[in-house]
């Protein structure tokens, strides 16, 4: 039976001493060679006849190293259990010399969740900002709607370009009477006002017609990437090929039932309402929740486990590849992160990996749980959400092992609602400088 002694390094660090005895150690060489002498081929023996002492000149290293990783794997672990210690990583193990006839030692540095006794979650003073959707805040959603919606059309012969107008173009540029390569351009696009060309160019392109061709002066930025040229000024030959206008649809019915499922422009205007008024309940509700994070965190202090903190990291980076993924960006174009990107990291994660502990302890004080029939009620919803039946995303779910994911958030989300029930709300108007969320999606 392997001997296990434990010793407290610190709240959230164990050294554990392993020593296995020498009998199991005898064994475990003695199948490693009985192994090798079924397979090894050696000059001058036939297979599986060669000598041990011979197999023990050529193998002993080997076998060795061998038999003391297979101790290690097999001892480890039910060692853990048989102690009911769960690490959170670990940080090394290192074997002594394995020897025949003498037992064999290991030492293994772990990380363990630190003891909470949680505290002062009762009675909190949180504040709950009052805010209402406002009608400047619906408009200013279906003017975004129309812009979105906005077809392009040749601006009319009796009007010249101005700003806003969407041009396609020619230009050539050159300094000194030498042509700049990397400013001429044929059939470029550009958006009158933008200035996306280079500063205070697109000002000489207003009152221009199609067809027409125009010669302007322009200086070029101090800092312009060709060092040889900047500061110097240019002349440019623009051709207006094409000019085209946005023209907003009319906010009218029609416009609200090209969107989607709404028979009248006020059906448009009261399921953005729903919007806005859901994104300042998710508002309300973020904000709630940080004030709990931040009165738990000051008021439970302790160690945090350092693997746990770089596992959050990892978190934090995975979510940020994940939404550049989302808008297009070529991961594999960007660099590996830096340590210093990681250490910037390193507070939220901190905090974050505090309020996991502590809300899983006051979850556990206070045996709040998820029923089947709340984890039920959660995938319903989130079906309903997504569009999608709900026996399919439960498929996906358990097919994903995301099943465990979501009783957590679904716990966590009791947990919160628990303290907030427990605290002194009180209703206040929100900061001066507080504004409005804008939807992270909209209609």
């Amino acid at each position: 039976m392997t001997n296990i002694q434990i010793e407290d390094v610190s709240e959230v660090k164990k050294k554990l001493t392993f020593e296995v005895p020498e009998d199991r150690v005898r064994d475990a060489i003695d199948a490693q060679y009985r192994d090798l002498k079924k397979t090894v081929q050696i000059k001058g023996f036939r297979k599986g006849k060669v000598p041990l002492n011979i197999l023990r000149s050529y193998f002993r290293e080997k076998v060795e190293a061998d038999t003391a990783r297979q101790i290690i794997e097999e001892t480890f672990q039910p060692g853990l259990d048989e102690n009911k210690i769960a690490p959170v990583s670990v940080i090394s193990i290192e074997p002594e010399a394995l020897e025949t006839g003498k037992p064999f030692k290991y030492i293994a540095e772990i990380e363990v969740p630190p003891p909470i006794d949680v505290r002062d979650y009762k009675g909190l003073v949180l504040k709950k900002y009052l805010r209402e959707v406002k009608e400047e805040d619906v408009d200013e959603r279906i003017e975004k709607l129309r812009e979105r919606n906005a077809r392009l059309t040749p601006i009319t012969d009796s009007r010249g370009v101005t700003k806003g107008d969407h041009l396609v173009v020619d230009i050539k540029a050159n300094v000194d009477g030498a042509a700049v390569p990397a400013l001429t351009v044929t059939d470029y696009h550009l958006e009158v006002g933008r200035d996306f060309y280079l500063p205070e160019f697109d000002a000489n392109l207003e009152g221009m017609k199609p067809e027409e061709t125009k010669s302007v002066n322009l200086d070029l930025p101090q800092n312009f990437p060709r060092k040889a040229i900047a500061g110097k000024t240019a002349s440019f030959e623009i051709t207006l090929k094409e000019a085209k206008e946005r023209i907003l649809p009319e906010l009218d019915d029609d416009f609200a039932k090209d969107l989607g499922e709404y028979a009248t422009l006020d059906d448009l205007k009261e399921e953005i309402r729903k919007d806005l008024a859901q994104s300042l309940e998710n508002q309300t509700k973020r904000e709630i929740e940080n004030q709990i994070v931040d009165a738990l965190v000051e008021s439970n202090v302790f160690e945090v486990p350092e693997g746990m903190v770089e596992n959050q990291v990892d978190t934090f980076l995975n979510q940020s590849m994940q939404n550049l993924a989302m808008h297009g960006i070529d991961l594999k174009r960007l660099p590996a992160p830096t340590e210093t990107q990681r250490a910037q990291m390193k507070p939220a994660a901190i905090r974050a990996v505090k309020a996991g502990l502590i809300l899983k302890a006051v979850g556990e004080k206070e045996a709040i749980e998820v029923s089947d029939d709340e984890l039920s009620a959660a995938i319903t919803e989130r079906a309903q959400q997504f569009g999608m039946s709900e026996d399919y995303l439960r498929d996906q779910l358990e097919q994903g092992s995301m099943l465990d994911d979501l009783r957590a958030s679904v716990l966590q989300d009791k947990i919160y609602k628990f303290i907030q029930d427990n605290a002194e709300i009180r209703e206040e108007e929100p900061p001066s400088e507080a504004e409005t969320p804008k939807q992270e999606e909209e209609k």
